[in-house]
């Protein structure tokens, strides 16, 4: 007997959210075979564009983003419908929600760290969309979320937060599997080399990506150039920065494709991240390899995400002094700080291939 795995996505289209889609795609697309078959629910066929999947079957759902009342109608009534007429064995939800669906194993996966944000209502306008979530996404998160059979998260330390405010102990911590080869370029000690300390921060403005505290700090540190990429233009929240603050040592990169990223790992001095909030924090992953200083939130999920790497700067990510102080410990080459990485108390999971496997059940 042949048994079905449903894979609902219909609300990813684009960003980091799409990158987890197609890497799920991938690995669910190496699992199936005569006896377990995946059928995929999308928006469109262009999230699937370029890849080449040989097994898995696709259903669309072009109006899916066209409106929060298409979302619940299709996550609460519509797939029950559906899983009643495909008779699943597993639905795994890939974004966030539990829908109402019948089969005999269910998974969640929950990637948006919104409900964990402290957004104050003066900040609001700038970003409205996740000031909302910030509010309001604990109770999708709570539709239907004891009816899992387990619920995944990518880090620790949201898995424990999900167990303490859910009431829930069947979580799984699915980390990525990154291959991280540490090596040493001919950039990796430029900042002896150049009067410019250049510091890169590889992230799409909003708000908890907390661009501001490096337009507050420009000012306190001395040749130093911070390469943000962003435009100016993308939305209310870098409209803001712009008008506010002076672009004295900031050069805005707008958004680079994937190789425009690596070159820049080559050619900084320093990786900078002051995200407020992050599932996971890929650059701090990626940067590893290129044996460069870390300038870091000191907050849990970079903590779990850095792990024991060597050359990590730690600071509050709300104090611009303390920025500016751990920016001038990284380029004067200073004692490196130590890292906390959480003991993870879940079932812990590697990389996709292997998650695909446990839900498919081979």
């Amino acid at each position: 007997m042949i048994k079905t795995t449903v894979v609902s996505a219909i609300n990813i289209v684009d960003g980091g959210a799409l990158t987890v889609l197609q890497d799920a795609m991938k690995a669910f697309d190496s699992n199936a075979d005569t006896e377990h078959s995946v059928i995929f629910l999308v928006s469109n066929p262009s999230v699937h564009s370029g890849i080449e999947l040989k097994h898995i079957k696709f259903i669309y759902f072009p109006l899916s983003k066209k409106s929060w009342f298409l979302r619940f109608f299709y996550e609460y009534v519509y797939f029950y419908l559906l899983s009643l007429k495909i008779k699943p064995h597993t639905w795994f939800s890939l974004h966030d929600t539990t829908p109402s669906v019948k089969a005999s194993q269910r998974y969640v996966y929950c990637h948006n760290p919104s409900i964990f944000l402290k957004m104050p209502l003066s900040s609001a306008l700038m970003d409205p969309k996740q000031f909302a979530f910030s509010k309001f996404y604990k109770y999708l998160y709570k539709i239907n979320i004891k009816k899992n059979t387990s619920v995944i998260t990518q880090q620790a330390w949201m898995a424990d937060e999900f167990c303490k405010r859910f009431d829930i102990s069947n979580v799984i911590v699915a980390a990525p599997d990154v291959d991280i080869r540490t090596k040493s370029t001919q950039k990796t000690d430029t900042s002896t080399n150049s009067d410019t300390f250049k510091l890169f921060y590889p992230a799409y403005p909003r708000y908890f990506k907390n661009h501001e505290i490096i337009f507050k700090t420009q000012h306190l540190v001395k040749n130093t150039s911070f390469w943000l990429t962003l435009s100016g233009r993308e939305n209310n929240y870098t409209r803001k920065l712009i008008q506010q603050y002076p672009l004295t040592n900031i050069s805005l990169l707008g958004l680079l494709q994937k190789a425009e990223v690596e070159e820049r790992y080559e050619t900084c001095d320093a990786l900078i991240f002051p995200s407020l909030l992050e599932t996971w924090g890929l650059p701090l992953t990626e940067f590893k390899e290129f044996n460069k200083p870390i300038i870091a939130a000191d907050l849990e999920y970079a903590h779990e995400t850095i792990g024991n790497y060597s050359k990590i700067y730690w600071f509050d990510p709300e104090s611009a002094e303390s920025l500016a102080l751990a920016i001038h410990r990284a380029r004067h080459k200073e004692t490196p700080d130590d890292s906390k990485p959480k003991v993870c108390k879940h079932m812990k999971i590697l990389g996709w291939d292997s998650l695909a496997t446990h839900i498919i059940g081979r």
